[in-house]
């Protein structure tokens, strides 16, 4: 692929459960959507999920940047291009708290399925987790 032309992530996925590998809290999702909104420089994810019968869903946006902004706190994000993935960063380094995440979407299969690798540090636990979605 051109490294000029990056890929569009944009589209409503829905988590491979048996694809999947999850630890920790993740191992019970059960079902989910994941829904992205890419427009560069701003992306904006959306997950609703079910576990343990209860309904999960979460929300946040960011814009492609090379910095790391800082936002009060020590609470920081980013979201940059690695090749062709699409990498999210958040955390804290804050005093009262220092945790890392990080959250490695890859497009396989001719855009027709997603890899999302996330990566915990910190908050009392380290966790890895391969999230596998099929696009709707």
């Amino acid at each position: 692929m051109n490294s000029s032309v990056k890929p569009d992530f944009s589209a409503e996925w829905v988590l491979d459960r048996q694809a999947s590998q999850l630890n920790g809290g993740a191992s019970a999702m059960e079902t989910g959507v994941l829904r992205i909104d890419h427009r560069d420089p701003k992306c904006s994810f959306q997950i609703s999920m079910i576990a343990g019968g209860e309904s999960v869903e979460r929300a946040w946006e960011s814009s492609l940047s090379d910095e790391i902004p800082f936002v009060g706190k020590g609470f920081y994000s980013r979201l940059f291009w690695e090749g062709d993935a699409l990498v999210f960063e958040c955390g804290s380094k804050g005093p009262d708290e220092t945790w890392s995440m990080l959250w490695r979407y890859e497009l396989l299969e001719s855009s027709q399925r997603l890899r999302a690798v996330e990566q915990m540090r910190g908050r009392g636990g380290d966790f890895d987790n391969t999230w596998i979605f099929e696009k709707r």
